[in-house]
C-alpha cells in the first residue's frame, strides 16, 4: 500500500515501442516524511536510489531495441521498395507505326481452284453391269463411264410398246366409227387419253433406263475410281471425280481499302513458288457485299490453263498493284488497340516509358486496326504485355516489329 501511495505507474513510448516504469510521487513522499521517523525515511531514500537506477537500466535496454527494431524495419522497407522498383520494369514487344495508303501492292494468299469439277455418282440403285471409267482418263462430254444391269427396265419397255402400239390402234378405230357416226365423241375422247398415257409411261420407262447409264457431265480428267463391276451401287454412290482443269480460277479476300480500286476484267499477278513462275490471270467476279465479319470483298480470278501446266490446289501469292490512292493512317496490330468509356487508345513507348495514346481508328482488318489519329511515322507501339500495363510505367523493348516481319501489311 505504500508502495502505490510513493511510485505512479507511468508509460511512455519510445520509436514505436512502448514501456512503464515507476516514479516517486513527490506530495505521497513529502507527506510520509512529515510523518515517520529520520531511519524510516534514510532507508525509504536508499530504496529510492536502487530503484531509480534500475528503471535508469530498464529504459536503456529498451530504448536500445527499439533503436534495433526501427533500424531492420528500415532495412527491410528499403529491400521490399528496391524490389518493388525492379518489378515495375516491363519487358514487352514494339511495333513500329509506318504510314500506309491506298498506293501501293496489295498482297494475298490464294488456292487455285478447277473451274469444274463433280463427283460423277449413279442416279438409281442396281448392280454395276459395265465399267469404262479408268484412273486418270480424258473424257469428253457425255461419254458413258458406267452402266447398270436395266434388264428388268428393257422387260417393262416392251410391256410399254406394246400398250401404245394397242392404245394408238384402238384410237384409229373409234375415230373412224365417230366420222360415220358409229361411235360418240366420249368414245373417241377416252380412246385418244388412252393413248397419250401409254406415251406417259412409256416415257418414265426410257428415262428411267437412261438413269442407269452414267456419263461424264463434261470434258476433263478422271480421279481415281473405287468400284468395280458386280458391285451394287445405291443412288448417289460415287463412280470416281472429273475435274475440268483447262480454266483455273482463284479467290481472294480484298480490304475494304482497296474495294473500289478493282474491277471486273482487271489483270492481276499470281506468283506460284513452287514452279517459280509468274501467273496472269483475269478477275471475273466481285462480290457485291464486304464481309461483315472481316470487312473484305471477295474477288475471282480466272487463269488459262490450257496444258494443264497448273494443278488445282496449287498454293498462290496473289499481287495487286495501285498506282494511285490516299494516305489511310497507320495499320497497328489489332491487340494493341484498347476501348474504354472515353474510345480507343493504345500505349507507346516515350523514354522509357509507356504513355497513353487516345486515337481515332478507320478501317480494321482481320489482323489490323488503321489509326487516323493520334501517332506519327515512327511511334514504338506497346505489341504485348497489355494486360499489365499503366501509363508512365518503366518499359524495355525486348523485340521490335514491323509491317514486314509481323504480317500487317506488304
Amino acid at each position: 500500500m505504500l508502495k502505490k501511495m510513493l511510485f505512479q505507474r507511468r508509460k511512455t513510448e519510445t520509436s514505436g515501442s512502448n514501456f512503464f516504469y515507476f516514479e516517486c510521487n513527490p506530495m505521497a513522499l513529502k507527506k510520509h516524511q512529515n510523518c515517520e521517523s529520520p531511519k524510516l525515511s534514510d532507508k525509504f531514500g536508499m530504496k529510492m536510489k536502487k530503484n531509480h537506477l534500475c528503471i535508469a537500466l530498464l529504459a536503456t535496454v529498451s530504448l536500445f531495441s527499439a533503436c534495433s527494431s526501427e533500424g531492420g524495419t528500415s532495412k527491410s522497407s528499403n529491400k521490399s521498395n528496391s524490389s518493388s522498383n525492379a518489378a515495375r520494369v516491363l519487358r514487352i514487344s514494339g511495333y513500329i507505326a509506318q504510314a500506309d495508303s491506298t498506293t501501293g501492292t496489295y498482297s494475298a494468299d490464294g488456292q487455285l481452284i478447277a473451274t469444274d469439277k463433280v463427283d460423277v455418282s449413279a442416279e438409281t440403285s442396281g448392280k454395276l453391269q459395265k465399267l469404262y471409267a479408268k484412273d486418270g482418263l480424258k473424257v469428253s462430254k457425255g461419254t458413258l463411264l458406267a452402266k447398270i444391269d436395266d434388264s428388268e427396265l428393257q422387260a417393262n419397255l416392251k410391256s410399254a410398246n406394246a400398250t401404245l402400239d394397242l392404245a394408238k390402234k384402238q384410237a384409229a378405230r373409234i375415230k373412224t366409227l365417230y366420222e360415220k357416226d358409229g361411235a360418240t365423241a366420249e368414245e373417241l375422247e377416252s380412246a385418244e387419253s388412252a393413248v397419250v398415257s401409254a406415251e406417259a409411261a412409256l416415257e418414265l420407262i426410257q428415262a428411267q433406263i437412261k438413269k442407269t447409264e452414267i456419263r461424264a457431265p463434261f470434258a476433263g480428267t478422271l480421279g481415281t475410281v473405287d468400284v468395280s463391276e458386280g458391285a451394287w451401287l445405291t443412288s448417289g454412290s460415287t463412280i470416281a471425280t472429273l475435274t475440268d482443269t483447262k480454266e483455273l480460277k482463284v479467290e481472294f479476300d480484298l480490304p475494304q481499302r482497296y474495294a473500289q480500286k478493282l474491277k471486273l476484267g482487271d489483270k492481276v499477278l499470281l506468283l506460284d513458288s513452287e514452279q517459280n513462275d509468274e501467273i496472269q490471270a483475269t478477275v471475273r467476279f466481285m462480290d457485291a457485299t464486304l464481309s461483315e465479319t472481316s470487312r473484305t470483298r471477295k474477288v475471282r480470278a480466272v487463269v488459262k490453263n490450257p496444258k494443264g501446266k497448273y494443278f488445282a490446289g496449287s498454293y498462290v501469292r496473289v499481287k495487286l498493284s495501285f498506282d494511285s490512292g490516299s494516305l489511310i493512317g497507320f495499320p497497328v496490330p489489332a491487340e494493341t488497340i484498347t476501348l474504354d468509356a472515353n474510345g480507343a487508345y493504345l500505349f507507346v513507348v516515350k523514354d522509357g516509358k509507356a504513355k497513353r495514346v487516345d486515337v481515332k481508328t478507320g478501317l480494321r482488318t482481320p489482323i489490323t486496326v488503321d489509326v487516323t489519329d493520334g501517332l506519327v511515322a515512327g511511334d514504338t507501339v506497346v505489341a504485348s504485355g497489355l494486360m499489365n500495363m499503366r501509363d508512365g510505367m518503366t518499359v524495355e523493348v525486348k523485340e521490335i516489329s514491323n509491317a514486314m516481319n509481323y504480317g500487317v501489311h506488304e
